[in-house]
């Protein structure tokens, strides 16, 4: 059994990988519920301010009113609706600002009492920049669907949300590293998942979270509501007119769910390989726990994609389905980290 004594430096990481994957649920559930073009600026230290008097709601339900969501699709929302949407986008972005907070404070501490040891110093400064960085991309997407549309781009919606697991990726990274250099988890001394096959599964699986960003952005998920058939067919209904190339990747609703479904089948194809090659090597306790853990996961979150399929994507389905693909994704770094091929010296040892 690991015992796992928490300390400054750790306890810092665990808390702002704790607040980094709640985030990405409540940016999920402020995108399935429509509300994330409810404020139409971005004021980093005011826009922290709610609005509790009826003249200040006023004021911003007239600003949501001049953009082309209201105009186009909205026009009949009441401000007691407007209410509701306008509280999940506020407390996302005061949320962010937490998260600022939270990384900043324990910073200056471990800086100035010197508690920070300095392998760890690098790794830390690039999440924070990333982290400033997400501050920008998530105005930046915002700000795409304030004219000439009435939604936000899936291109920057990707980028916000790829950054947002890289973050997340690069924190439990480093607190991998903490507990491996303090023997309270191992690399081991041998492969028993070759490396190089984690790793590209590890890849794979970030770049499906990340496409799912346009499956979302275009709300392609609705345009079927049956599976493994699209309608009745083997193949969605690709309309040849519209047909421009690797563009159609991103653009052509039919062809992002076909990818998206396709390549997850593919996934769970190159799963089944990776399991037949780790039998073979007789993988150790610890990379059997966890891969045959990430099998349980992955198969869950292939059925919770059904699931919404044939539900028309209901709200709570889609939050349950983005949240396994964060434990989908922790659970890869996990195998790849302890599967990684050991430092040169620690082989001379072995």
């Amino acid at each position: 059994m690991i015992t796992l004594k928490i300390n400054v430096f750790s306890g810092w990481l665990l808390t702002l990988i704790f607040f980094v994957c709640s985030i990405i649920l409540i940016g999920g559930y402020t995108r399935i519920s429509d509300s994330g073009l409810s404020i139409t600026e971005w004021l980093p230290v005011s826009g922290i301010l709610y609005p509790f008097s009826e003249s200040a709601w006023q004021t911003e339900f007239n600003k949501y009113k001049e953009i082309d969501e209201f105009k186009l699709i909205n026009s009949a929302m009441t401000l007691t609706e407007f209410k509701f949407i306008y509280f999940w986008e506020w407390f996302h972005r005061a949320f962010a600002r937490l998260i600022g907070v939270i990384y900043v404070i324990p910073l200056a501490y471990l800086l100035l009492s010197k508690k920070l040891e300095t392998k760890y110093l690098l790794p830390i400064l690039i999440i924070g920049f990333l982290l400033a960085l997400q501050a920008f991309m998530g105005w930046y997407m915002v700000k795409s669907g304030l004219s000439g549309r009435v939604d936000v781009s899936q291109y920057r919606l990707a980028m916000h949300l790829s950054l947002a697991f890289i973050i997340l990726g690069l924190l439990f990274k480093t607190l991998l590293d903490y507990l491996a250099d303090r023997k309270i988890i191992f690399v081991s001394k041998y492969i028993p998942i070759r490396s190089n096959l984690s790793f590209f599964l590890m890849i794979l699986i970030f770049l499906q979270i990340a496409y799912g960003a346009f499956v979302s952005g275009t709300h392609s998920g609705l345009l079927y509501n049956t599976w493994p058939m699209y309608n009745g067919k083997l193949f969605a209904d690709f309309d040849n007119d519209q047909i421009r190339g690797i563009i159609n990747l991103f653009e052509n609703g039919e062809i992002i769910i076909f990818f998206h479904r396709t390549s997850a089948f593919l996934i769970l194809i190159f799963v089944f390989y990776i399991n037949y090659d780790a039998y073979q090597k007789r993988v150790n306790h610890l990379g059997a726990v966890l891969l045959i853990s990430f099998n349980i996961i992955l198969i869950f979150q292939i059925i919770l994609g059904v699931l919404m399929t044939y539900q028309n994507i209901p709200w709570h389905l889609a939050l349950a389905h983005q949240g396994n693909s964060i434990i989908l994704y922790l659970l890869v770094i996990s195998i790849w980290f302890i599967n990684k091929k050991p430092p040169l010296k620690f082989k001379r040892g072995s």
